[in-house]
């Protein structure tokens, strides 16, 4: 081992032990400072960003700081416990590494704050007999840190300049009365359980006294609402009093009380109730009460085992990530191992300050270490379980870990008086070790909770690791987003449709084609992701196409994923511009696709969107009455009204056949105004159904089943969501209660543009319903592409012989294909308009259908643009066919 704080006498076996120890601390300190400095280098993966040197100056410090202490407590304390110096100096160092890692400037002022505090430890190992002073002038030191907490009511502020009044200012610095207010409530306890022992009979001489002065502190710890501390110091007094020999009424009687307290809390303090059903249920309210825990939570499972290496992974996204959740902080980047380090530490910590109750001879000094141990067990255990969400989050600081001067102040100067006590010990060899075991009892359980925490932390590492880091409100992603490229999204003819601009640590996402974006979606670090950016992110993200030692090397030395993988669409990009330029300005949907195979050429949803300016333009999105975010493709429910009429006839061909024309089954003549356009005097099947006449589909479905109805729906799939890979809305429920409304297609369900597509297609596909189709290959490792299966499969929904007779009744003299025009009102009262088309059997090239949702009366307009889009998609099937 390397001597690397040669002070001190060298022949001495606690001096060596205590050396070594510290020496061991440093090499630690050293070698995360180290990490920390070519972590950007790693991150980048190029040396051209430099490397970090400022943290140096906080480890220059740092060594200095304990190698002088070392120093003077060889000197004057020889006989002291040599492990509880290394313990802090490590805690310390691994805090400052971390505050520095986070937020240098904070780093630098912890810095000036670890040089005070040991400068005044330094001077505290002069005046051992200090500790007397502190046992005589109780009264005094109590008195004036009552006061001191007292005066942040009416003079308090704080640094931030806003919250909690807490601190007062002297000099420009800025310090926390009710930290001091701590050790000196431990002191006064400590020295008034001393000169009372002979009152050990006589609890209420012990109770009422001690009562009125926590009374006092916790009130005005309440009156400025500072719930954490006031927590501590409850327990403080609790485990000291419980400790002190009384009798069981006292023992049974401060839990109980604590928990009235803590009940009344809860019910009547507003801050208090939050925390607590934010610890109850942690993923109730993700983005509010339990963002914190929630992110939390996800730190740590991040960190793993090994974690993610100091300066690379993104404890910044945990809110107060330097005080309040720092062990998260240093879980996700030094991983269950330095998590359980850290309890560890502190699990040693106090199991040398029990054994310094065990082995004292003074009473004092016996009751300051029980107290010091509740301070560090309470304050470590409150901190470490509202990180893990053990217990309810009390917003106090950990002991040595935390930045904060005062807190930092308050925790050496406990150091320092744990080393005093030590010293003592050894000083009188000769006097009888006397066990106390109920002091050792409730000690030793602390211990027994950290060991409980050690545990549930490894836990949230290890076994609900997946289901942490893969939660929605997992954003770091969005740094995974900036440091590695996502795969580019091509369409069927490797036409570039998204790719990434930028440079490394700056990539964003730029599409070719702006109105997709509703079917691509998004992916923004503070909406999320939709679209096919989010049911495609594993594998742009490259976690399914790398092999499985690819992705853990690469995350284990960058804390990234791989390069993401290219994935490639059915869309065709020239004919998905044709379709947008033909929606326009109409607020509707278009699909075009494949009849047979399923693939969609072209999805449209307008108004659309632009994702490149979701943070200028969110608000106005989001109160935009058009709903322009929705893609109304797959996520708009519209009644199908008389476009259920060649589907409804399937299931009367016989009666169809029977009967010339529609006049023959109707009661009088039909109401031709029901029709979405004029289908002529001489009204024919193949009219009443081309122009959509609701009255004659409605009559024709009465001379069917219900029954039979429901299960023709049911086999086309409109009452089940289209397994695609895409987000898609609910499908309807059909009302059985309305059988006019189910034959009229009104009021009874509502489909998606793209359920009317896939339905159209049985038609055009000789009865069968096609699985939808719209990511059809991704490009692995190796750049091969391998085609994605599809999520579902093909079925048969209509019989051969019955599709091919509806679509050769419905075929146009001059083209080969049908299509019907249809409008219907929806339940607010607004008249939607539909067109949906399809090439029939005499067709030689690419079984194609086509629907058109436009969102107001406009028959003429939706079988233009359907049309149109028809013919433009056979002529390119005719030219690919040629060649």
């Amino acid at each position: 081992m390397i001597n690397i704080f040669p002070y001190g006498d060298k022949s001495s076996p606690i001096n060596q032990t205590q050396v070594k120890l510290i020496s061991l601390a440093a090499i630690v300190i050293i070698i995360f400072a180290l990490i920390l400095s070519i972590s950007p280098m790693i991150r980048y993966h190029s040396a051209a960003e430099g490397y970090r040197y400022d943290h140096w100056l906080g480890v220059a410090v740092w060594i200095a700081a304990f190698g002088l202490l070392h120093y003077q407590s060889s000197r004057k304390l020889p006989q002291r416990d040599p492990y509880i110096l290394p313990i802090v100096s490590l805690l310390s160092g691994i805090g400052l590494m971390t505050i520095w890692r986070l937020y240098p400037n904070l780093g630098f002022r912890q810095s000036i704050w670890i040089a005070l505090a040991s400068a005044l430890v330094f001077l505290g190992l002069n005046f051992p007999i200090f500790l007397d002073y502190l046992r005589r002038y109780k009264y005094i030191w109590l008195i004036s840190g009552l006061l001191l907490t007292g005066l942040t009511i009416f003079m308090g502020t704080n640094p931030l300049g806003n919250g909690p009044t807490l601190w007062l200012e002297f000099l420009g610095i800025h310090f926390q009365p009710s930290e001091f207010l701590k050790i000196l409530l431990i002191a006064f306890l400590a020295s008034f359980l001393t000169d009372r022992q002979v009152f050990v009979y006589k609890k209420f001489d012990i109770l009422l006294p001690t009562l009125f002065v926590i009374g006092s502190a916790l009130a005005l710890l309440v009156v400025q609402r500072d719930l954490g501390t006031a927590t501590i110091f409850l327990l403080i007094y609790v485990g000291m009093i419980v400790s002190s020999k009384g009798n069981k009424l006292l023992f049974y009687g401060a839990p109980i009380l604590a928990a009235i307290l803590i009940g009344f809390a809860y019910f009547y303090i507003d801050v208090v109730k939050l925390r607590f059903d934010a610890w109850l249920n942690p993923f109730s309210d993700p983005s509010g009460a339990s963002y914190q825990i929630l992110q939390s939570l996800i730190a740590i499972a991040e960190g793993s085992i090994f974690g993610t290496g100091p300066g690379l992974g993104s404890p910044g996204l945990i809110p107060v990530s330097v005080s309040d959740f720092i062990f998260s902080s240093i879980a996700e980047e030094l991983g269950l191992f330095g998590a359980g380090l850290m309890i560890s530490l502190y699990i040693i910590l106090l199991y040398r300050a029990i054994k310094l109750i065990k082995t004292t001879h003074h009473s004092f000094d016996r009751y300051l270490a029980l107290g010091l141990t509740f301070y560090f067990g309470v304050q470590s255990i409150l901190i470490i379980g509202g990180n893990i969400g053990l217990l309810p989050l009390t917003g106090v600081t950990l002991p040595f870990v935390s930045y904060g001067g005062s807190s930092l102040l308050v925790s050496f100067i406990a150091m320092l008086f744990l080393l005093i006590i030590s010293k003592r010990v050894h000083a009188n060899p000769q006097i009888e070790m006397v066990q106390r075991r109920r002091p050792i009892l409730l000690s030793s359980l602390l211990i027994a909770v950290l060991g409980l925490e050690m545990i549930v932390t490894s836990l949230a590492s290890f076994w609900f690791m997946p289901s942490l880091v893969n939660r929605p409100e997992n954003p770091r992603w969005i740094v995974h987003d900036r440091f590695s490229e996502r795969g580019k999204i091509l369409d069927q003819d490797n036409q570039i449709i998204v790719t990434n601009i930028g440079q490394t640590g700056s990539f964003q996402r730029e599409s070719n084609h702006i109105p997709l974006y509703p079917i691509i979606g998004y992916t923004n670090p503070t909406y999320g992701q939709t679209g096919i950016e989010e049911s495609m992110f594993d594998y742009l993200r490259g976690y399914e196409t790398y092999p499985a030692m690819t992705i853990f090397w690469q995350d284990l030395l960058y804390n990234q994923p791989p390069e993401g993988s290219d994935i490639r669409l059915t869309i065709d990009l020239e004919l998905q511009k044709f379709a947008d330029s033909l929606l326009g300005e109409e607020p509707g949907a278009i699909v075009l696709m494949n009849a047979q195979s399923g693939e969609i050429l072209t999805m449209a949803s307008h108004p659309y969107f632009d994702a490149n300016k979701l943070e200028d333009s969110w608000q106005d999105l989001i109160d935009n009455e058009d709903a322009p975010l929705v893609n109304r493709a797959t996520q708009g429910l519209y009644p199908p009204g008389s476009t259920l009429f060649p589907f409804v006839a399937t299931t009367q061909i016989e009666l169809i056949q029977q009967n010339e024309d529609p006049f023959s089954i109707m009661n009088g003549v039909p109401q031709l105004q029901t029709c979405a356009t004029f289908p002529g005097t001489d009204l024919t099947w193949q009219a009443a159904m081309t122009h959509g006449c609701q009255d004659v589909q409605a009559k024709l479905a009465e001379f069917t089943d219900v029954n039979q109805l429901i299960e023709l729906f049911q086999n086309l799939n409109f009452f089940s969501p289209p397994d695609i890979r895409l987000n898609v809305a609910q499908a309807d429920s059909p009302n059985y209660d309305t059988p006019e409304a189910l034959y009229k297609g009104q009021g009874a369900f509502n489909l998606t543009p793209l359920q009317m597509a896939l339905a159209a297609s049985a038609l055009t596909n000789q009865g069968i319903l096609p699985a939808p189709r719209l990511v059809n290959a991704y490009q692995d490792s190796t750049e091969n592409w391998i085609t994605l299966s599809k999520l579902g499969q093909n079925s048969q929904a209509l019989g051969t012989d019955a599709a091919f007779w509806i679509t050769s009744l419905l075929e146009t003299p001059d083209s080969p294909h049908w299509q019907i025009t249809s409008n219907v009102g929806t339940q607010d009262e607004q008249v939607i308009t539909w067109f949906i088309a399809g090439t029939t059997a005499d067709w030689r090239g690419q079984p194609t259908t086509v629907v058109v949702l436009l969102e107001r009366d406009a028959p003429l307009l939706a079988e233009e643009i359907g049309l149109s889009l028809l013919e433009q998609s056979t002529q390119i099937s005719l030219t690919n066919g040629q060649q």
